[in-house]
């Protein structure tokens, strides 16, 4: 199977946009016409969306970012959490000047648009996708149909946290297998292993800790409910939690389209089919 990491095309425009707050982010941008902006997810950076910029830019303006403390952007040792991640985007389609884009914010990255939308609101956007990730991460241990991202017990999402304290270099190496659906006993000498955590690890230790502190007390729920009211939204889940994911939106965001990819970075090993759901979304937005 042929590499699925991608380098973005070259004629993708890279450039640093000073934002109010004092802090620069690294933005790459490609097409014209209708504005997507792509958030990426826990330590990841723009790059993770070359398919995208591929694929979508020769009909679309398509937007990728690094966030705060990601990659080439800015990293400040405070500030590092969703709150200040929503304003920064707000910052940033103010500064690029976006005419109602569709923001779609991939695990993690997810929660930056959900927190622009509560405190920000949807009227300067035209539609929200939430790929592949719960809304409110921690699932509640007593209740079988919660659907977060694990359960807040010792063995759920502390324990994740734990990973990512105690050797996250380890913890990276494996999980990008995962993303792309390698088997864990792939050499973590295989370039798309190598470039995603090559990428990842462009994240200072205080950033990458205090983001998947802030995840695991993060609780965006009624942001995907306003934001679903509001402005066309839809829940992109991978296939292995869709069930509960379907379930989760039907009754927390009913007004939302509802898709599935086969895999946590199915934009990237299924491009065609992601961007093909993106336009069609985008074409009734």
């Amino acid at each position: 199977m042929a590499n699925v990491m991608i380098p973005v095309p070259p004629d993708t425009t890279e450039r640093m946009v000073a934002l109010p707050s004092g802090v620069t982010l690294r933005v790459l941008s490609r097409g014209q016409g209708r504005p997507i902006v792509f958030v990426p997810g826990f330590t990841c950076t723009a790059d993770f969306f070359a398919h995208q910029l591929a694929g979508l830019g020769d009909d679309y303006q398509v937007i990728a970012y690094d966030p705060r403390g990601h990659g080439g952007s800015d990293k400040p040792v405070t500030g590092n959490n969703f709150t200040m991640r929503g304003a920064d985007l707000d910052a940033l389609l103010r500064e690029l000047a976006l005419d109602k884009p569709i923001l779609v914010g991939w695990s993690f990255g997810a929660y930056d648009v959900l927190a622009y939308v509560r405190d920000f609101g949807t009227d300067a956007i035209g539609g929200v996708v939430v790929c592949d990730e719960t809304p409110k991460c921690p699932a509640d241990p007593n209740d079988p149909a919660d659907w977060g991202e694990a359960p807040l017990t010792p063995d759920g999402m502390p324990a994740f946290l734990r990973l990512v304290i105690d050797d996250r270099l380890g913890f990276w190496t494996w999980y990008a297998k995962y993303m792309i659906g390698l088997p864990e006993e792939t050499p973590d000498d295989h370039p798309d292993v190598v470039r995603i955590v090559e990428l990842g690890m462009q994240t200072p230790e205080h950033v990458a800790v205090a983001t998947i502190a802030d995840g695991v007390a993060t609780d965006l729920s009624g942001a995907a409910t306003a934001a679903a009211a509001a402005v066309p939204t839809m829940l992109m889940a991978r296939q292995d939690w869709a069930e509960d994911a379907q379930r989760w939106a039907a009754a927390n965001m009913p007004q939302a389209s509802f898709a599935t990819m086969d895999l946590h970075m199915g934009f990237v090993t299924d491009p065609d089919g992601f961007n093909a759901t993106i336009r069609e979304f985008a074409g009734t937005s």
